[in-house]
């Protein structure tokens, strides 16, 4: 009997999960220093079904259409809707290439008939005002001798009554009305959603997750460091977009690299079971066989010096082992930059370059310790991605952030730098050609 109520109480939580008509989206805009910064545009992947659609400002709600028996498309030119999803009330316009009598009708998902109007479309757009009392999906259709049109209005609130009212009629479009918001693509609850806002200078982190629910998704600008002047962003062959950060006189990414082609649109091959003495570039594809914890878009892929050397975009370089001490130099340099430390060593400026997250423990103080999220004065953002050897050996990913140079050492090995979890230094040394570290391009 036990058995039976369980059963009966998923069945519950499933229908309640799953058997809503519509999955509604709301996106808001945050920075890490707190201020506002306004988005361009948002993009909206879907990872499980392999498309993407844009969303632009002033839109900030996206609704999925969930199974409700009416075609997923409808013809809704001519038709704008401000907002949509919208809470209880919103505006219509409809336009009309001449006058002519219409009827216009709000209808839910079985066909039942909530409100008409009936009357007079004059040429331009006839603005009206929709009222709902129920939260669900509806139609609008408009009739006239033309022809009827439709759409999908997505209510979330409660209004007083069911009405459609005649506001009266302008000349072209509604100002800063857009018919937007409704997704015209297939999606199931449950599917990998990949979000990620744009603006003019910068772009937020991504978001990714199985969207099962409606809610709210918060798109993090971070404000670290200044980007680049006349270059806040940039894009690789793979059509990636990176951040960037002016330090001192050096352009570098903000980001590491993730493209796997290089410039010339030939691709970097994908390396399996190589050994130490590999000569061929590769990046490495590990995920059948290692849990990753950083997320791709943060992690970046990990590529052999080889590859390192060819990979990063036209106008940018893999920077020299003298163009990583410009940067450490101009760091130590000025005090704003160096941490405060018993010791009072220089070159004690790994926090400044560090994220503010992914670090095991608490590490990268300048005494050994301190607080993550006074990480990062730069803007520099070294995510500790670690190492690998082709699919057959990974590590170090929270403890370790390798950065690839230009410089060999000898045959075999060239230089790098790298940030460690539990130190407050940035190091120097030479290792082996062939293992896949982080590459981090230098605007030439």
């Amino acid at each position: 009997m036990k058995r039976i109520e369980i059963l009966i109480i998923i069945l519950i939580g499933v229908t309640a999960a799953f058997g809503q008509d519509s999955l509604t989206l709301t996106f808001s805009y945050q920075t890490t220093d707190g201020s506002h910064l306004q988005s361009d545009s948002i993009t909206i992947e879907n990872l499980t079904r392999n498309w993407r659609e844009t969303i632009y400002y002033p839109d900030t709600v996206y609704t999925f259409i969930l199974h409700t028996g009416i075609p997923d498309r409808f013809n809704d030119n001519g038709i704008q809707v401000m907002p949509n999803p919208f809470d209880g009330t919103t505006r219509v316009c409809v336009q009309s290439s001449k006058s002519e009598q219409a009827l216009i009708r709000l209808s839910d998902i079985t066909g039942h008939i909530c409100a008409e109007y009936k009357g007079l479309l004059q040429e331009g757009g006839n603005l009206f005002t929709i009222s709902l009392t129920s939260p669900q999906t509806h139609i609008l259709s408009v009739q006239t001798s033309l022809g009827t049109r439709s759409t999908k209005l997505t209510n979330t609130g409660h209004a007083s009554a069911n009405s459609i009212e005649h506001e009266g009629v302008i000349a072209g479009a509604a100002p800063g009305m857009k018919s937007k918001s409704i997704s015209p693509y297939e999606f199931e609850p449950g599917d990998k959603m990949r979000y990620r806002g744009y603006s003019p200078s910068r772009v937020s982190s991504v978001v990714t997750k199985n969207q099962f629910t409606s809610e709210q998704i918060n798109l993090v600008f971070d404000t670290h460091g200044i980007p680049c002047d006349g270059q806040p962003l940039l894009y690789d062959n793979d059509g990636n977009i990176y951040n960037t950060v002016q330090i001192g006189d050096q352009c570098w990414m903000k980001e590491n690299l993730r493209t796997t082609t290089f410039p010339d649109g030939t691709d970097i091959p994908v390396g399996g079971y190589l050994t130490l003495d590999n000569t061929e570039p590769y990046y490495c594809d590990f995920f059948e066989y290692y849990t990753v914890v950083i997320p791709w878009e943060e992690r970046g892929n990990l590529y052999n010096w080889y590859a390192a050397l060819g990979a990063c975009p036209n106008g940018w370089h893999l920077p020299s082992d003298s163009e990583w001490t410009v940067l450490t130099d101009y760091i130590t340099s000025h005090t704003e930059y160096i941490c405060a430390n018993t010791y009072h060593y220089t070159y004690y400026i790994a926090k400044c370059l560090a994220s503010t997250s992914w670090w095991n423990g608490n590490g990268l103080g300048c005494d050994i310790g301190g607080d993550l999220s006074t990480n990062n004065a730069t803007g520099f953002s070294a995510i500790p991605a670690g190492y690998c050897l082709g699919s057959t050996s990974f590590g170090d990913e929270g403890d370790y952030a390798y950065f690839w140079s230009s410089t060999e050492e000898n045959e075999n090995n060239a230089y790098l730098r790298f940030l460690f979890y539990y130190s407050p230094m940035v190091y120097r040394n030479a290792y082996n050609k062939n293992l896949g570290r982080s590459i981090r391009c230098l605007r030439n």
